[in-house]
């Protein structure tokens, strides 16, 4: 009777052991997935704010309608991501969900970039303005980096 309550132990404690390993990896994967998605909506927030920058007159320090003509930093600025330690001028703006930076493509097309803190791939925001019907285009995409 001795060997079958050990051998019952042991077996209890291997599916014990397997179960908490797999539930640590759907805990994982969820935080990771809620990470992404924190990301998309940071990134979704500042792009509804490209159309009032590519409008607002240079005067008013705006793109005056030309985002080469504004420059990437002070955009940056403008499209208020929360961070707690940005300042006017940098680069990047980091907070609890990720690292966000803008690509200026041309006069009516830039790219806003985050990257997740929970690592690769990046995901990116496209905001274009259609030439033919004027309207503002957003297109979200993951950046596979080699």
């Amino acid at each position: 009777m001795g060997q079958q309550q050990l051998i019952l132990i042991i077996l209890v404690s291997i599916i014990i052991g397997v179960a908490t390993i797999v539930a640590l990896n759907i805990l994982n994967n969820r935080a990771d997935k809620s990470n992404r998605e924190a990301v998309r909506q940071d990134l979704a927030a500042a792009a509804s704010l490209v159309q009032s920058i590519w409008e607002r007159p240079s005067l008013m320090g705006g793109a005056n309608k030309r985002f080469l003509s504004i420059g990437e930093s002070k955009i940056l600025e403008y499209l208020n991501i929360p961070s707690s330690d940005y300042q006017p001028g940098d680069d990047v703006v980091t907070n609890v969900n990720g690292t966000y930076s803008v690509e200026i493509i041309s006069d009516t097309e830039l790219h806003i970039i985050g990257e997740p803190v929970s690592g690769h791939p990046k995901i990116q925001i496209s905001v274009s303005r259609n030439s033919d019907t004027s309207i503002w285009e957003f297109e979200i995409t993951e950046i596979e980096e080699n």
